[in-house]
Order: structure tokens, then C-alpha cells, then sequence
């Protein structure tokens, strides 16, 4: 029997002319019932001609004309909601005030008696007429609920919140057919509603919650409904935490301003961000500072389409400067910013440059014709194993690109330069980790010089979650795939942050100190890659090396296992700002420095990637190669 009212639910919808004629009959018995009581339950003092009467020349044609132009008949009734609710009392309404005028002129002394409607009836009428048609309503959803929304392969799941956002959600998901989704109760922190019911469901602390559903295995899902604001990223943290314990799938609701179209259904309901598990209070900017130094001013962003120059320069694009030079190589991702920012800002707020970075011809025609007074330079190769196979692009790009940038700066009197360096930089093992180091030290002479009035910043942080390359778009990809998850070491640990977090930073260091200091920023806790791997699998609603095996690749070249944000011989000093510390670093002589770097690149056009690697270590003597073929060299540079 069950099983037959689920078939009907699934594969058939009232068609709405029967919906139609089911509430004119409702309707209709409703007229009945009015008179009934109107007569105190006698039956015997009704006139069943009148009331044939009155429903086929008055009720029938004036409740159909409502109906029709509210369209109250329209709705799915197994999906019934407020708004259908609010157009049926509107239907109600339209017609008891047309039967009411109908009524009056019933009354007039030219009108034989056997039409007069009497106002009682009509009121009792109304009010009846609309109580059967909600029941009825209410009815066929509760059915559908009971029987078409609980069949076995619908998953219960918690919702945690039971605010506004958790209800709606609960409404969403009750209501669709293809979520295959049925909500078993919320989960809320607020003591006030422990014990309570929302939506005809019980609201539970996370303890009973659990205790009731996850730890008997019940329930595998939990979806996320609170709004950002109200819920603290460690809390945030502790229960996700809970979570992977327990092996429970998390997903959650996105932020309303990224509902399409201003409207929210279960298909937006989507993975948790992995970013969620870091846990920290969100970064503010000193948007004073900041403003003030870039209004009305030109500011040139290389690497513009890459993950962090493209979000330094959506964060720009807030303040009042006067335009933003976006340089990029890359013409797809580069058309990709452009056609994203021009749907925010207007055309005239930003300029798109195709350039690279080591073309001084072109590089200087774009000095000369935009002026810029700030540089923010993200432009490089950041790819460990890529750069470790090709030392003459990481020397050509990174080094060759911040030099030429560097000094188009000095010669064009920009205020300020700022270079987006990388953790890798600080006792490097990688080609990659030594060329930046290179770009830190020429930078650092430079402003150390007194030859320029053009201060030059250094920015250095780890990992940025969710860039380009990043181990969680990986990770993603290949859950997504089915498997394996391949870490390169089970002890592996790197220090993480997000994109907007860097680069609010990065801004924010731009606009302090005099020139020279090296910016280190706090990453907080670094992050054992494997437990990334396992709580990304777990959130999924996989288990870790069962539905998806996690294979140990060993280090890459040049790889190490845990990376350093300062150098040994340095230390910090505090600044303002609580996430940013400022490195005491050595002081180096820029003729010599210029002389050993144009050097370096010099010899690019005739050496061979060994040769350039071992000028590398003589640059910077703490650059040890590790799991690497140029291991061999350290014991010539440290002989």
C-alpha cells in the first residue's frame, strides 16, 4: 500500500483543471456546511433548491473568476507553501467581496426572496470554505511527506542551525522531489531552543545529536545552514573536527548573495570549503591606510591572471585609485579577469596589458605610458618540481622579471614596489626556493643602496589554498575521480592560507616601513598534508582508504618536509598589524649583488642548467639542494 502511494507521488501531479474542480466542489460542500450551521445543525429548515440556486448562479461563477485570476489552483499541492497559502486567502478574499455586493443586491425589495443570500451565510461561507481548502492542502502535503518522501532511498540528514537559514533550508529540501533528501532534525548551540521543534522537527545540542544519530550510524550528512556571522571560525573548526571523527559528510549552504538569482534550491547546497578547517578569525584590512596610499593613483599588478595577482587586483579595485595596470602573459586567464571585473566596474577603471616580464623592450613602453606609482609584483614561477627540471627559466623569469621590474621602478620614480615572495625562499632546496631567495636580496640592496627614493617591500608567506597548483584543487580532483589521493609523505606539513587572507596582507605591508624589510606573515599552525587528504575525503562522505586509498609518492625533487618562514640568523620584530612581523635582515652591498645577478643571467645564454644552479649556491651559500640531482654541488660550495 505504501509503496503505491510513493509510485503515485513519484510519477504523477494533479492536473490543474482537477485541482480546479476539486477546490469549486470543496467549495461548494463549504456553502453547504454554511448553511447547516447557519440553521444551528437543523437540517430540516434547509432548502435545497435555494442553495442549487445560489451555488450555479452565484458562487460557482464568482469563485471560479477568483480562482482564476489569482491563480490559487496553479500550485503543486504536495509542494504547497506560504505563497500558496497567501494567494488562496487572497482567492477567498476577491470572492467574499463579490458575493458580498452579490448580496446586497439580493436584499433590494425589486429581487424575489428566493434569491436573497444572506450576509451571515456569506461570511460563515467564506471562512469555512477557506479552512477546507488549506486542510485539504495540508492534507495531500502531509500524505506526500508521510508516504512519496520516505522511501528507502531517501538519506536523512541534521541540519545545523535553526535560524531562519535552517528552516528555509528545511523547507527547500522537504519540498523537493529530487533531493532524495529527508531532514531528520537541527543541530543549534542556542540553549533556548534545546528541546524544541522547528518545522515539526526536534532541535538537538551537537552532544545529543550525535549521541543520537551519528554515533548509531543513522545519519551520514550534515548540512551546514548558519549564516558566516554567527558562527566563529573555531567553532566553526571544532565541529567540522567532530565531524571527521565520526566519518560524517559535511556540506552546507552557500551565502545568500551567491543564491542564483536571488533564490535558493537544493541543487546550490554544495562541499564544504576545506579553507573552513584553518580555523582562524577572518584578517581585517586597515582600509585607511590603504586608501589613503592609493587614491588616485596608477597601480601596475604583474602576474595579474594569476591566483594571487588577479585577487590583489579584484581587492584594488575597491579603492579610489585613479587606474589598475593588469600585465599578464597569459591571454586567456587575463581575458578571463578582465571579463569578470567589467561586470563590477567600469572599462575606464582598469587597463589589460599582454606582456612579459623579461621583454625590457615592452616592459619599458609600459612604464613610460602608464606611470604607475605603485608596483605589485606577483609575476613568477612557483612550481617546485617544474622549476627544479628548468633552472634557466626559474633564473630568466623570476630573477631576470624582478630585476628588469625592479629597475624600470627606480628609473620611472615609483613610490612604492612590492614582490610577493614564498616560504621556499628561506634556507632553500629548490631551484625554485633559491630564485626568490635571489629576487629577495636584490631587492632588499636596492632599498639598502640610498640610490633611490622608490621603497621596496618584500612579502613572504606559505601555501595559498585553492591557487593554481595548490594541493586541495589536486585533492578535489581526484576524489572527484575516484582515486588514489597521492601524498608525497606521510609527514609532509606545509603553512596555509587563503587567497583574499594573502592578499589583504600583502596590501597592508605594501603600506608600511620605509623600504628594505622583508614582511613575514603568520600562517598560524602548519598542516600535516596527509590529515588534509584524510579530512577532505572524510567531508566528502568517503572513507579514507577504503572508498578512496591514499598513496605515498615520496618527495619530489627538491622538495622538503617542512618549510620555514625565516632564515636561522633572523629574527621578527612586531608591527601593528598582529599578523604581520617584520624580518631583521642582513644588509647587502648592491653593487656587488647587481654584479653577481647580471652574472647569473648573463651566463643563461651560454651555460648549461648545472652551471646555473651551481652560481645559484654561490649567491646564497644556505641554499642546500635536497632529493635533488644537485646535491652534489652543496659539497662544492661548502667545501
Amino acid at each position: 500500500m505504501n509503496e503505491t502511494i510513493r509510485n503515485i507521488f513519484k510519477k504523477h501531479s494533479l492536473p490543474r483543471k482537477l485541482v480546479l474542480l476539486a477546490d469549486l466542489t470543496i467549495m461548494a460542500l463549504g456553502f453547504i456546511l454554511a448553511d447547516v450551521l447557519r440553521f444551528n445543525l437543523n437540517i430540516g429548515m434547509i432548502s435545497l433548491g435555494e442553495i442549487m440556486l445560489h451555488l450555479t448562479c452565484i458562487l460557482l461563477p464568482v469563485y471560479l473568476l477568483a480562482f482564476l485570476l489569482t491563480g490559487s489552483y496553479r500550485g503543486i499541492l504536495r509542494h504547497s507553501s506560504i505563497e500558496d497559502f497567501l494567494k488562496l486567502f487572497l482567492a477567498i478574499s476577491l470572492a467574499t467581496v463579490l458575493v458580498m455586493l452579490v448580496s446586497g443586491i439580493t436584499h433590494l425589495d425589486a429581487v424575489p426572496e428566493i434569491w436573497m443570500l444572506p450576509y451571515s451565510v456569506v461570511v460563515i461561507h467564506s471562512v469555512v470554505t477557506l479552512v477546507l481548502l488549506l486542510a485539504f492542502r495540508l492534507g495531500v502535503r502531509g500524505v506526500y511527506q508521510t508516504y512519496g518522501n520516505s522511501r528507502s532511498d531517501y538519506s536523512p540528514v541534521l541540519i545545523f542551525g535553526a535560524g531562519e537559514l535552517g528552516q528555509i533550508t528545511c523547507n527547500i529540501l522537504e519540498n523537493d522531489g529530487h533531493s532524495h533528501i529527508r531532514v531528520a532534525g537541527f543541530i543549534d548551540d542556542k540553549k533556548v531552543l534545546e528541546g524544541k521543534e522547528l518545522s515539526g522537527k526536534q532541535i538537538y545540542t551537537e552532544k545529543q545529536a550525535f549521541k543520537k544519530f551519528i554515533i548509531t550510524d543513522e545519519i551520514k550528512e550534515i548540512i551546514l545552514a548558519i549564516e558566516k556571522k554567527k558562527i566563529s571560525p573555531e567553532r566553526k573548526k571544532r565541529f567540522l573536527e567532530h565531524c571527521v571523527q565520526y566519518g560524517v559528510k559535511v556540506r552546507e549552504v552557500p551565502l545568500v548573495k551567491d543564491w542564483i538569482g536571488g533564490k535558493f534550491s537544493s541543487r546550490q547546497i554544495r562541499d564544504i570549503n576545506i579553507e573552513d578547517l584553518l580555523g582562524r578569525e577572518p584578517i581585517w584590512l586597515n582600509q585607511d591606510g590603504v586608501s589613503k596610499g592609493l587614491k588616485n593613483a596608477v597601480v601596475l599588478v604583474t602576474g595579474a591572471a594569476g591566483s594571487i595577482g588577479s585577487e590583489i587586483a579584484r581587492q584594488l579595485m575597491s579603492f579610489e585609485s585613479k587606474k589598475v595596470i593588469l600585465l599578464d602573459l597569459a591571454e586567456s586567464p587575463l581575458f578571463e579577469l578582465q571579463s569578470e571585473l567589467l561586470k563590477s566596474w567600469p572599462a575606464s577603471r582598469f587597463e589589460v596589458v599582454i606582456a612579459s616580464v623579461i621583454d625590457r623592450h615592452r616592459m619599458r613602453a609600459v612604464f613610460d605610458a602608464y606611470r604607475p606609482e605603485y608596483v605589485f609584483h606577483a609575476a613568477a614561477y612557483k612550481h617546485v618540481p617544474l622549476m627544479e627540471d628548468s633552472p634557466y627559466q626559474a633564473i630568466r623569469v623570476n630573477v631576470g622579471g624582478t630585476t628588469l621590474v625592479a629597475d624600470l621602478s627606480v628609473e620611472f620614480g615609483v613610490k612604492k614596489f612590492v614582490m610577493i615572495s614564498t616560504d621556499k625562499a628561506v634556507n632553500p632546496t629548490n631551484v625554485m626556493g633559491a630564485s626568490k631567495r635571489i629576487c629577495e636580496i636584490y631587492i632588499q640592496s636596492l632599498a639598502q643602496s640610498g640610490m633611490t627614493d622608490t621603497q621596496f617591500i618584500t612579502t613572504r608567506f606559505g601555501n595559498v589554498l585553492g591557487s593554481n597548483g595548490s594541493v586541495v584543487p589536486v585533492f578535489r580532483r581526484q576524489i572527484a575521480e575516484g582515486g588514489p589521493v597521492t601524498v608525497t609523505d606521510p609527514e609532509i606539513m606545509r603553512y596555509f592560507m587563503t587567497i583574499p587572507e594573502a592578499c589583504q596582507l600583502v596590501l597592508e605591508a605594501g603600506f608600511m616601513g620605509n623600504g628594505g624589510e622583508i614582511y613575514v606573515f603568520d600562517m598560524g599552525d602548519p598542516v600535516k598534508i596527509y590529515d588534509l587528504a584524510v579530512k577532505m575525503i572524510t567531508l566528502a562522505g568517503l572513507k579514507p582508504d577504503i572508498d578512496i586509498p591514499i598513496v605515498f609518492t615520496g618527495l619530489r625533487p627538491g622538495e622538503k618536509l617542512y618549510e620555514e618562514l625565516l632564515a636561522d640568523d633572523e629574527n621578527t620584530i612586531k608591527t601593528h598589524h598582529p599578523k604581520i612581523k617584520a624580518a631583521q635582515v642582513r644588509e647587502h652591498r648592491f653593487t656587488l649583488v647587481k654584479l653577481e645577478v647580471d652574472e647569473l643571467l648573463k651566463a643563461t645564454q651560454a651555460e648549461t642548467d648545472a652551471e646555473l644552479v651551481l652560481r645559484m649556491k654561490k649567491l646564497v651559500p644556505e641554499y642546500i639542494s635536497n632529493n635533488s640531482e644537485y646535491c652534489k654541488f652543496d659539497e662544492v660550495t661548502t667545501a
